[in-house]
């Protein structure tokens, strides 16, 4: 049987919607129909006033579906063999459907698409094992996966998977999106493409869910992947020696940017600090550069802090332990729900106990005809740290933001000489 357009057309709909009931696992064995309702918002010109060219096509060809069995006509009632109210699929005809319509059924499909993730699983990256575990077992319940994951594009999906895995592999330095992309897909361009899918991979299974406000960039950076590697801005009284040879933090300035490669392979000689300091935002980290004096380890954090970041960091507060000296750890951002948020980030992924500075009422007062105001929504969203004993140093400045209801950026503050 050749099948025309719009018999393929009608069929095509039928298996979508067939496919897509909830019961699909256990169609065969309910009594539920999958039904096609033909009326004017689907199907507009067969309800035309003046013309029914299309009506009496649409229910000659229907009825020749019929006669082969494959689907099975409602007609409105008293109008029998002239208004089409439904059109049923036949379910013990789907195999001649996908036959006839050269399509591979969804649970072929979904099969397929379990043994290429079963083979990816083998040897993956422990923290990717929770994506695989929960994909397979909707698969194998032909339950629909997660959206990135599209059963019957096989070469998109072993694309994908390859731009997981390696945002797992062990690196010594970040590595750009279009060299990791040559890398992978032999394509500049094609990691832009994908990125996207694997991010939303990364968010639901594999970034915590205090985590998820991060953005793509944030994500990615955590795993050493950046748009162009950037340096670690840092400034202060710190000598320091690496492989190719000894550096003192002092001649240069106002700062100097380490490469995360050097920052890695660093050793600390001495510190002079009394303070170490991290600043949100970089205008703030020039400003602060400028407008203060003492003996401060001053550090660019640029947002949410990544992995070469936290390992200077760590191994700051690590060099002072063992010399037993007692200084204090300060960060500086935002007084709004993303600046509070990175201090929390810092604390936990460092385990440094950061207290904040240029963060409290006095400041927020001194600076508030300078903040800009925000709406319920977004009171709603900071009100939650209320209830969250760990921003319990914030408190007090949360309950002054909400009654404002004005955030004030960092570069609206200005030291104290």
């Amino acid at each position: 049987m050749k099948l025309s357009q719009t018999q393929k057309d009608v069929l095509h709909n039928l298996l979508d919607r067939h496919e897509s009931r909830s019961d699909y696992a256990a169609a065969a064995k309910s009594s539920r129909r999958t039904l096609l309702r033909i009326d004017s918002r689907n199907y507009p010109d067969y309800f035309h006033v003046s013309d029914s060219t299309f009506r009496l096509m649409f229910n000659a060809e229907m009825e020749q579906l019929q006669h082969r069995a494959l689907v099975r006509l409602d007609w409105e009632r008293f109008n029998e063999g002239e208004y089409l109210k439904r059109v049923a699929l036949q379910e013990d005809a789907l195999a001649e459907i996908y036959k006839l319509l050269k399509r591979t059924p969804k649970e072929d499909l979904y099969h397929a698409t379990a043994l290429l993730l079963e083979k990816w699983s083998k040897g993956a990256p422990p923290e990717l094992e929770p994506f695989y575990t929960h994909t397979l077992e909707r698969l194998y319940r032909l339950e629909a996966p997660p959206k990135p994951v599209k059963p019957g594009d096989d070469a998109e999906l072993t694309q994908i998977l390859q731009g997981l895995h390696a945002c797992f592999e062990p690196r010594k330095s970040e590595i750009a999106k279009r060299l990791l992309s040559v890398r992978l897909y032999g394509d500049s361009k094609k990691w832009q493409v994908l990125e996207r899918k694997i991010v939303d991979i990364l968010k639901e299974f594999c970034v915590s869910g205090e985590e998820q406000p991060r953005d793509a960039a944030q994500i990615l950076a955590e795993k050493g992947i950046v748009d162009n590697p950037v340096h670690i801005n840092l400034a202060g009284p710190l000598v320091f020696s690496t492989p190719n040879g000894r550096v003192d933090l002092k001649a240069f300035y106002p700062d100097l940017g380490l490469s995360a490669e050097m920052a890695g392979d660093l050793t600390i000689e001495s510190c002079d600090a009394d303070t170490v300091i991290t600043v949100e935002n970089k205008t703030s980290f020039y400003q602060y550069l400028r407008e203060t004096a003492g003996k401060h380890l001053v550090l660019y954090l640029g947002g949410y802090h990544n992995s070469p970041r936290r390992e200077l960091l760590q191994k700051l507060y690590r060099y002072f332990s063992e010399q037993h000296k007692q200084l204090s750890f300060y960060h500086w951002g935002d007084m709004d729900l993303g600046g509070l948020n990175i201090w929390y980030d810092l604390r936990q992924k460092t385990g440094i106990p950061f207290q904040p500075i240029y963060m409290d009422v006095h400041t927020y007062d001194k600076y508030l005809h300078r903040g800009h105001p925000v709406d319920d929504a977004y009171c709603g969203k900071l009100a939650l740290l209320l209830q969250n004993p760990s921003y319990e140093i914030f408190h007090p400045l949360i309950h002054h933001i909400l009654e404002k209801k004005i955030c004030i950026e960092q570069e609206a503050v200005t030291m104290e000489k």
